[in-house]
């Protein structure tokens, strides 16, 4: 468990701490991946799953627990679950077994973006694999802790870069610019699905100039 540290992304923020994935409530984990919802185009992936899983139910076994080592929820003050992160280096996440439950027909889609991936991250980079903040606290300027805690992962892991992707229509895409993340790829291998591109962005975790503050 840690405070949320001073960051260059963001000088002021609500007091959070977070919390290590193994540690995080049960509640809470279903919660997270009901979040992911709201990150991406889960639904088309998730819909007449192998398992028949309701796609919530789908989303933990697939992208929560096998990585929880490396989720950290986010509370307040009062013990609130406000949010959560999922990150770990390109090296790290390379080693856990990752298996898909989607339809055949989204493996395609899956696979283009895995390259996509390894084009455009090395092996010391911290990815930001999924991050969210609880819809009831959005607006209130959580994502500079999320972030804060982010950029002190990756120097814990004297990782260089920070990066992500995220959808060019997304409300967050606008966020990270603001924070002192840079685009430097997209991805345009869905537009036909979603009618919209995935970029891959990246922040120079060891910068001397600070983004400007707020979210």
């Amino acid at each position: 468990m840690s405070a949320a540290p001073a960051s260059t992304m963001g000088r002021s923020a609500p007091a959070v701490h977070f919390v290590a994935g193994a540690e995080v409530a049960d509640a809470h984990r279903d919660r997270m991946a009901e979040l992911l919802f709201a990150t991406s185009y889960l639904e088309y992936c998730s819909v007449g799953n192998k398992l028949q899983l309701p796609l919530p139910q789908l989303q933990r076994l697939q992208n929560i627990e096998p990585y929880i080592d490396h989720v950290y929820g986010m509370y307040d003050a009062e013990r609130n679950f406000t949010g959560f992160f999922t990150a770990a280096t390109v090296e790290e996440f390379g080693r856990i077994p990752a298996a898909s439950y989607y339809r055949d027909e989204v493996r395609a889609m899956d696979d283009a973006y895995d390259a996509f991936v390894r084009q455009h991250t090395r092996a010391g980079d911290l990815f930001v694999a999924s991050l969210a903040v609880e819809a009831r606290y959005r607006g209130q300027g959580l994502l500079t802790p999320l972030l804060g805690e982010v950029e002190r992962l990756a120097r814990s892991k004297n990782s260089g870069r920070i990066v992500l992707t995220v959808w060019e229509r997304s409300d967050a895409l606008r966020l990270y610019l603001k924070k002192g993340f840079r685009i430097c790829g997209s991805f345009g291998y869905a537009y036909e699905l979603f009618f919209e591109r995935l970029h891959f962005l990246e922040y120079d975790t060891f910068a001397k100039t600070a983004a400007l503050p707020g979210d």
